[in-house]
């Protein structure tokens, strides 16, 4: 449907997608045409384009995460990502630019993993053969950054995540730790990689866990604890194959910026 639609009225304005489905837009000044949906059907609707934009803000601004012992809140926000390659027509500047930062450690395990899910299904018919994926870093532990990445063309390994573990000697005791962490293979240059195809229905938990779980162990370098709260936690280099402004607002971690130049 999104090619026989794009076939028929050309590119779209903006690309992206909520946990629920596509969220893909053509846009003018004064409409937006939305394709939307989920798994049981899919959606074209027309919008005035300034009180869209507005409501949605509203929507943004308005939920909460949730806390401890609450439900998550991430299928209520209108997108969890959105790319803007400079598609034709008028994206509107008036854009949502805070944050929605996980209340707990279990929902930032559930924001990942269905950001995870939603590039799996969203991501290849809208930018076919382009990878997506960002650095995470912690505010106690900055020197060992994370990739997290979702690859297409890396078959059998689309669903990856790494981590520089400079500074730690790589013994064989080291090595088991990091293994029975959930670490599969060690490069040359001490990065230690996950990976899983996206066909494997728990690969997005799979690689959320070990995101958010690394992110929290204590640090044999300082001595010190990780982060202890998704608000220590930091992505940043967020890209979509080094082309456009890739905005990860569903994350529900801190991302830098948070909003490129819409403000």
């Amino acid at each position: 449907m999104y090619e026989a639609i794009v076939a028929r009225i050309g590119a779209p304005t903006l690309l992206g997608g909520s946990v629920s489905g596509p969220s893909v837009r053509w846009c003018t000044r004064e409409r937006i045409l939305l394709l939307s949906g989920d798994h049981t059907h899919a959606e074209l609707s027309v919008h005035d384009a300034d009180m869209f934009v507005a409501e949605e803000w509203k929507t943004f601004d308005r939920t909460n995460p949730g806390r401890k012992g609450e439900p998550h809140a991430f299928d209520a926000l209108p997108y969890t990502w959105q790319l803007d390659r400079k598609g034709p027509g008028n994206a509107t500047a008036w854009t949502f630019n805070g944050t929605f930062i996980a209340g707990s450690w279990d929902h930032a395990v559930t924001g990942l993993e269905l950001m995870l899910a939603a590039w799996v299904e969203q991501y290849p018919v809208q930018a076919p053969g382009d990878w997506i994926g960002f650095n995470l870093w912690t505010a106690r532990d900055w020197r060992r950054d994370m990739i997290v990445s979702y690859t297409p063309a890396d078959h059998g390994r689309e669903l990856a995540v790494g981590i520089h573990d400079r500074g730690s000697e790589q013994t064989a005791e080291r090595q088991a730790q990091m293994r029975e962490r959930g670490w599969h293979t060690l490069t040359d240059h001490q990065w230690w990689r996950t990976a899983v195809p996206e066909t494997d229905p728990d690969g997005p938990r799979m690689i959320a866990e070990l995101t958010i779980a690394e992110c929290r162990v204590p640090s044999a370098e300082c001595r010190a604890r990780k982060a202890t709260c998704p608000d220590e936690l930091r992505a940043h280099d967020i890209s979509a194959g080094d082309n456009g402004d890739l905005w990860l607002t569903g994350l529900g971690l801190p991302t830098h910026p948070s909003r490129g130049e819409h403000f």
